[in-house]
């Protein structure tokens, strides 16, 4: 949130702003952020252009010029299409629409394009590429447009003297049509484009498949709660149950979804075909009704969608995100076919959640009715027994799913972790017990009142939140629960148990969560001693990692398909160090690492004990033993471990890592990671560092990772 300085403050904030532009010639802004550990929101001094530093910073250290194959193909299509025009007698004429970096122009000019115009509306960007054009030694044959294309003019004293010929773009994302391709390709046509011209990619085409995914609907639908001898504690209301839910797209990597997980009821079905070409026009609005055959009986809850991008007019060139079990260029002989295709965070797949489960038998006709509008699509199932009235995009009337993110949903729905948290309340209640819970944004509290709690008070002030509590405490008769914004000393004084879902809401790192020590350390004077408290404590691990393809969101380019991009390296560098941490956080399911040395814990708060402060700092070798060296190393992954009655329960590995295998994720947390921009085999000297510092009276935690400094 960028703030405007009104007059009557600039004398006030005048010695402020002389201090921290010492060093620089640029102003500072204040930005309002939220403390997810306080819930308080704050003031932060920031870079005067810390907006767009940030836009370079999170999209262009992305995989997208990483990806080899995208490269590839898009250049082969651009050779074709040079041919063609050239083999008919005409020149040309190139236009590439949010050339980025400039690329696709240089191939377009290395292919023997006769012009190439390139548009690029955000100017940080275009002032980028045309340094890269002048490096790479083809500024003279690549007129750089810092403009969005539909702003685009024509003519004598137009950015264009001519139209076009041949369109190069890439404006897709996992929806394929998010980033408004629709609107950018018909405008295009119309205003930009020779009538007879060729479009690279000439055309795509969306694929959706139906299956039935337990594992994935627990992102979508909260559950009951149940206890370990599967009796149910509290029951989901049924507005929850029966909510459309949200129409958002939920991107995913499927190809690492374990297999076993879900089932397929349909073959892949294409059901949206988009002809880039302009030969046909192109609608930004529509539903399609297909019948299918249903290959497998099963409860139909998902649809999987991924699109394909034929490059060039003779279908020749495909460019496919299948996942692996559909993909053209699978090996599915082999031990991982996930990781024979190509690895891309830029595209992935997409997941729409059935607005209702519908039951369905092998061999039975279903439809599937797709629909699309100029940025997203949605999805329904009918049979001869459901028929909706409409197809309107699906809205959540819950609450839920404008309340909670799909990761949090997920862990209220991992049973496992839930089972111990409900296990040990159960064995710590006392007769006439008065319960604390201080997360608004899980169900503990109210499965509390009604395992035999006499009152139970929670902590929240979302309006959100507290909605979903308040219909839960109807669908469940409760009576015996009030929901607080502050903790009273005279409520205190009596508290029999504190309980505390170790996951709020509002956290995304693994540290945000000791939310829960800052609130106990704020109300600990007035608690009594012999208080129970679930869980009783918290410790942070960290581990040295080589992720399999993850760390491409952020390395340096260096050189792209023999195109020196070290200015681009260096822009996104100086980027990200004013706008974005070196940790950040991220679902480690989704992408396979192996462990490059062993767990070491970082520090442990126990909740029993609470200290205003810690800070601890360290070295620690990166294995034990010289067998377990010699592992390349290209991050560090944390990873919070939480203890319920004496026991761990991880948010991180769901096993203990061995040095040099795989490492299984906890699907329903993030982890927090730090990506290193070099590869680094590791030997027997080498140590990594590490410093923590948390203040639980300000809610403050900062941390820092990376190797050791070697010793002079």
């Amino acid at each position: 949130m960028r703030i405007v300085l009104f007059p009557r403050f600039r004398r006030l904030l005048l010695d402020i702003r002389l201090k921290s532009t010492a060093a620089t010639s640029k102003m500072q802004v204040f930005t309002q952020k939220r403390n997810p550990i306080t819930g308080s929101t704050e003031w932060d001094v920031q870079h005067e252009d810390y907006d767009y530093h940030q836009e370079i910073a999170r999209s262009a250290f992305a995989d997208m010029l990483h990806d080899t194959e995208r490269n590839k193909k898009y250049h082969r299509a651009l050779q074709l299409a040079i041919e063609k025009m050239h083999d008919a007698g005409k020149k040309a004429n190139v236009l590439d629409i949010g050339t980025g970096t400039g690329l696709l122009s240089i191939m377009a000019v290395r292919c023997g394009a006769d012009t190439v115009t390139a548009c690029e509306a955000f100017k940080p960007m275009a002032e980028c590429c045309s340094k890269i054009l002048q490096r790479n030694g083809v500024a003279d044959k690549i007129t750089v447009i810092p403009k969005r294309s539909t702003d685009l003019t024509v003519g004598e004293n137009g950015d264009m003297k001519e139209k076009a010929n041949i369109l190069v773009t890439e404006v897709f994302d996992t929806e394929l049509i998010g980033e408004g391709a629709l609107s950018t390709f018909a405008h295009a046509h119309q205003y930009l484009l020779e009538e007879e011209c060729v479009v690279v990619p000439d055309s795509a085409v969306i694929y959706a498949q139906v299956v039935e995914c337990p594992t994935l609907q627990k992102w979508n639908k909260l559950n009951d709660l149940a206890d370990e001898d599967l009796k149910v504690i509290l029951r989901t209301p049924q507005k929850m149950k029966d909510c459309a839910g949200s129409a958002a797209v939920h991107d995913v990597q499927l190809s690492q979804l374990p297999r076993h997980s879900f089932k397929e009821l349909s073959d892949q079905i294409p059901v949206f075909y988009y002809d880039w070409s302009g030969r046909s026009p192109v609608d930004c609005r529509r539903t399609v009704k297909q019948q299918f055959t249903v290959t497998n009986t099963g409860r139909a809850q998902i649809v999987f969608m991924w699109w394909e991008l034929n490059m060039d007019m003779e279908g020749k060139i495909l460019l496919s995100c299948a996942p692996w079990w559909t993909h053209p260029d699978a090996d599915l002989s082999s031990e991982r076919p996930q990781d024979s295709i190509p690895w891309r965070d830029h595209w992935m797949q997409g997941v729409y959640y059935l607005p209702q489960e519908i039951t369905v038998q092998k061999e039975s006709d279903v439809t599937l009715v797709s629909c699309q509008d100029e940025y997203s699509l949605w999805f329904y199932l009918e049979d001869e027994k459901t028929k909706h009235k409409h197809y309107k995009r699906p809205i959540c009337e819950c609450g839920v799913h404008m309340a909670l993110s799909r990761t949090h949903v997920s862990y209220l729905n991992d049973g496992k972790r839930s089972k111990k948290l409900l296990a040990q309340i159960k064995d710590d209640l006392v007769n006439d017990a008065i319960v604390l819970d201080l997360n608004g944004s899980s169900l503990l509290g109210l499965a509390a009142a009604k395992m035999g709690a006499k009152t139970v008070y929670i902590l929240e002030n979302t309006n959100l939140n507290i909605g979903i509590l308040n219909d839960y405490i109807q669908a469940n008769n409760l009576e015996n629960v009030v929901i607080l914004p502050d903790v009273t000393d005279e409520l205190t004084e009596k508290v029999t148990n504190v309980v505390c879902d170790p996951n709020f809401s509002s956290a995304i790192l693994p540290w945000e969560n000791l939310k829960m020590a800052y609130l106990l350390y704020k109300y600990k004077s007035k608690l009594n001693e012999s208080v129970k408290i679930v869980p009783e404590s918290c410790e942070l691990w960290a581990m040295p990692v080589e992720f399999q393809d993850l760390h491409k969101i952020r390395i340096p380019l260096g050189s792209c398909e023999g195109i020196d991009m070290t200015i681009f390296d260096d822009l996104v560098e100086s980027s990200r160090i004013i706008s974005d941490a070196e940790i950040e956080a991220q679902p480690l399911w989704e992408y396979p690492c192996k462990c490059g040395g062993l767990p070491r814990r970082l520090i442990e708060v126990n909740m029993n004990d609470l200290r205003v402060t810690y800070a601890c700092d360290g070295d620690h070798t990166v294995a034990d033993t010289e067998s377990e060296l010699s592992q390349p190393v290209n991050g560090f992954v944390v990873w919070a471990t939480w203890s319920v009655g004496g026991k761990p329960t991880s948010a991180g590995p769901g096993e203990w890592p061995r040095v040099g295998e795989r490492v299984i994720w906890d699907m329903h947390t993030r982890q927090a990671v730090k990506i290193l921009k070099k590869s680094k085999i590791v030997s027997v000297t080498d140590k990594w560092s590490y410093q923590v510092a948390c203040d639980l009276e300000k809610g403050q935690f900062n941390l820092n990772i990376d190797w050791a400094k070697e010793e002079t």
